[in-house]
């Protein structure tokens, strides 16, 4: 058995200058690497020809999580837009990249997925003349994804090369939280020559401990999702730390920083109260994530009271990791360094402690990666809050 999602209704309340546009705010490496790899394979890729029987097709720009319309953060890094030249010009033919967390900066073999979307790391998809009904979808069966730059698991820099997309579709498995697909005999062949893609946008950093952009001097990455694997840097101007009231001044303009009178390592958050405070950052996955004593490691990568989260609808249960809950749900079990997920798979009345993970691959041999989806503001989600769990069940 595979399942799609835990969903609950909740509360919820710098790097590469030359790259990200921040002027002098801090050094940091260019991206002559990654620019460099760029022109390479876009060279190679110049000489080459449609395969025999496959139409040329082109990209247009991608958004992740936080730049899409409402926001939407998926269990894996998605990064979506359009492609051109597939069917009806008057309907919209949806583009899609999907990540692992853990995608390492490289060239990768699109051929590894099989054209499979379940078994894909790198997956490549799109659908032609989307929402109508003549529907057709189409799925990377070759190709190279080179990974170029990486600032967070949703902000990168990469480019396709030679992708052939076979028309698909929908294979077992069915439900859960990856679906499958297959090719269709003899069916539709697309090709895509090169095309590039960057979703880093102005200021974007990497919260997780030992990022490059975690922990900056005089600046603080404040973490724009629930997983606290994607976020933003701020200039942290002053010296007040936890609990303190705090004054945000939003960014003077496109390409600089907003700034707090918090000390570095703390956030000026209005996530849990209405009034803002400081709030020291966190990763939850960390073997020690560092907050003052007293408080936990919430959502957002926040250190906060437990009895500040338990009566805005965040529940804790005392089960340790593999240990059988009090109650069916709650979203944080187990211990600071040692954190998890109650959910009633069994469907039971009581839930397992189930270890959080943010990437598919942190998952082991006949595990799968859930989620719980967080219903946003504006009619968006974020599904970053993954778990592993036995699969089959």
């Amino acid at each position: 058995m595979t399942v799609a999602s835990v969903g609950r209704w909740r509360i919820g309340g710098v790097l590469l200058a030359a790259l990200v546009g921040c002027g002098q705010e801090t050094e940091a490496p260019t991206p002559q690497a990654g620019q460099e790899a760029l022109r390479a394979v876009e060279q190679q890729a110049s000489w080459l020809s449609p395969p025999a029987g496959c139409t040329e097709i082109t990209m247009g720009e991608l958004q992740n999580g936080i730049q899409m319309a409402p926001v939407m953060y998926y269990q894996q890094p998605t990064y979506r837009g359009e492609f051109s030249n597939l069917g009806d010009p008057a309907v919209a033919d949806t583009a899609r990249i999907r990540l692992d967390v853990n995608t390492a900066p490289g060239l990768h073999d699109l051929a590894a997925g099989g054209t499979n979307l379940f078994s894909c790391e790198q997956c490549v998809w799109g659908y032609q003349d989307a929402g109508a009904a003549g529907q057709k979808m189409f799925v990377a069966e070759s190709g190279a994804l080179l990974l170029a730059l990486k600032v967070s698991p949703d902000q990168t820099i990469g480019a396709l090369s030679n992708v052939v997309l076979r028309e698909s579709v929908a294979a077992a498995p069915l439900f859960g939280p990856y679906t499958g697909t297959a090719p269709v005999a003899g069916g539709e062949c697309r090709w895509i020559r090169f095309e590039t893609w960057s979703t880093v946008r102005a200021g974007g950093c990497d919260p997780r401990e030992g990022s490059l952009t975690a922990n900056l001097p005089n600046h603080t990455c404040v973490a724009d999702n629930y997983a606290a694997d994607d976020g933003t840097l701020e200039k942290s101007l002053g010296a007040k730390t936890q609990g303190e009231a705090c004054t945000y001044t939003p960014a003077a303009g496109e390409h600089e920083l907003a700034s707090t009178d918090c000390a570095q390592g703390y956030a000026c958050s209005g996530t849990y109260t209405d009034a803002r405070q400081c709030l020291a950052t966190c990763d939850f996955m960390a073997a020690n994530p560092g907050c003052p004593s007293g408080t936990v490691c919430g959502v957002y990568g926040l250190c906060i009271e437990q009895a500040v989260m338990e009566p805005i609808g965040f529940a804790f249960d005392p089960a340790l990791i593999g240990e059988t809950c009090a109650i069916g749900f709650a979203e944080f079990c187990g211990v600071e360094g040692a954190r998890g997920v109650c959910v009633d798979l069994a469907r039971t009345g009581r839930g397992v402690c189930h270890r959080y993970a943010r990437a598919r691959s942190e998952c082991g041999a006949g595990e799968e990666l859930g989620y719980v989806n967080y219903p946003l503001s504006g009619g968006g989600s974020d599904r970053t809050y993954g778990f592993c769990y036995v699969d089959g069940l």
